[in-house]
């Protein structure tokens, strides 16, 4: 976990708990970030994902089992080129972050951030912090209190239920 992140929060003034893993990856919990440790629930779990677009880097927050819908993600972007990053780019612009455990604080790395509403919707979340072995949880309100968000459906639930819904 970044020193530096952690002191980010802490002078933002917000309330967290730190959450150590010691067995980050069993096999049989694994989600799409990892495992989510014994006597958590996999639902409370967001991550990150890492947009490239002209622009720069964007952080998409959805929920730990869901999938990012690109389609929507760029559309949310207004950029169609936009990609995910890959995990050569990860290493050279989060050194200090393990992929897929990029924390979603877009004012601390000054890339916008997207949050999927069933994200948004939900009182209190937890992120990988970093490492796969250490998590934060904390309230939604506090996580993104001070970071501008843009809240907008970007994963493949969103989609699915778009299609399922019956058509007046």
């Amino acid at each position: 976990m970044s020193v530096r992140f952690l002191e980010y929060l802490r002078g933002r003034g917000v309330t967290f708990l730190v959450i150590s893993h010691s067995d980050p990856r069993p096999a049989d919990t694994a989600g799409p970030s990892g495992a989510h440790p014994h006597g958590l629930d996999p639902e409370d779990f967001v991550r990150t994902v890492v947009m490239v677009t002209s622009l720069g880097h964007a952080l998409m927050v959805i929920p730990d089992l869901e999938e990012l819908d690109l389609d929507l993600a760029r559309t949310a972007l207004r950029d169609p080129e936009a990609r995910i990053a890959g995990s050569s780019e990860l290493a050279r612009s989060f050194p200090d972050y393990e992929p897929g455990a990029v924390p979603p604080q877009g004012l601390f790395f000054l890339a916008p951030m997207y949050v999927d509403p069933m994200v948004a919707r939900r009182e209190s979340v937890v992120f990988r912090a970093g490492s796969y072995r250490m998590s934060i949880a904390m309230s939604t309100q506090a996580l993104f209190r001070d970071d501008p968000v843009v809240i907008t459906p970007i994963t493949t639930a969103r989609r699915t239920a778009e299609l399922d819904a019956p058509r007046a």
